[in-house]
């Protein structure tokens, strides 16, 4: 136990480490930005987003045609503080950026069916691994009242992804973990990550949940009681684009 925790603290300095050193590009996926968004996930209908002031802004709908977008300025709706009409912590609206998504990941927990001689297993070994998918953020609007009776504009911005992963790991092995009788060794073998994760993410920071395959990368593959089985693990990533 003292170990998986010393490797999830370990795990989250190097991703705020790294967090801290690159530069990235600030847009839409952290920024409620003016901007176009979808009204409704998965959906063809959208709207321009203006940042009027602090707190207020001014949706236009917007028309797609096959060589130009139009918006529609006739059509404009505000949100504005002094709208005495909304309720306390009431959401006026939930705007939706759909855009592709790759970041660096790690699996600090990893599950493990059991597979003949061992019971199933968590482990904590060290990986890393390229995530690239499709992401979805949405921003709820909303307006609370202030003691001054004036209404303060407040988003709320949650990030989905889902896609594919693949990189690379350790794993103890010995000959527990090798079917061959006559092997004696104990070292940290090189295996290969592959499989699908759906993450949740906070401005850069994702957290999710991987279901994934580990092959062996050296002459003893084919006995590695876990070559090619399926595991589940717990994932932690940072945004790149």
């Amino acid at each position: 136990m003292k170990s998986t925790v010393t490797y999830l603290i370990a795990s989250l300095i190097c991703i705020t480490l790294l967090n801290s050193c690159l530069v990235l590009k600030e847009n839409a996926k952290y920024n409620f930005s003016d901007g176009v968004y979808s009204t409704r996930r998965f959906s063809n209908d959208k709207v321009y987003v203006l940042h009027i002031d602090e707190d207020t802004l001014a949706v236009f709908p917007v028309k797609e045609h096959p060589d130009s977008t139009e918006i529609i300025t006739a059509k404009r709706v505000n949100y504005t503080p002094v709208q005495r009409r909304f309720k306390d912590n009431k959401v006026l609206h939930t705007f939706y950026k759909p855009s592709a998504d790759f970041d660096i990941m790690t699996i600090p927990l990893k599950y493990r069916p059991a597979a003949h001689p061992l019971p199933n297993q968590l482990t904590t070994n060290f990986n890393g691994a390229l995530f690239g998918g499709y992401r979805i953020d949405a921003y709820k609007l909303k307006y609370k009242r202030t003691p001054l009776n004036v209404y303060k504009q407040d988003v709320h911005h949650i990030g989905y992804s889902g896609g594919l992963y693949l990189g690379i790991g350790s794993t103890l092995i010995n000959p527990a973990v090798i079917r061959d009788p006559y092997f004696n060794l104990e070292y940290e073998g090189v295996i290969l990550s592959s499989g699908v994760a759906v993450n949740m993410a906070a401005e850069k920071i994702a957290f999710g949940v991987a279901f994934g395959f580990d092959h062996l990368l050296d002459r003893y593959a084919h006995d590695w009681i876990y070559q090619g089985k399926p595991n589940i693990g717990v994932t932690l990533g940072l945004d790149l684009y």
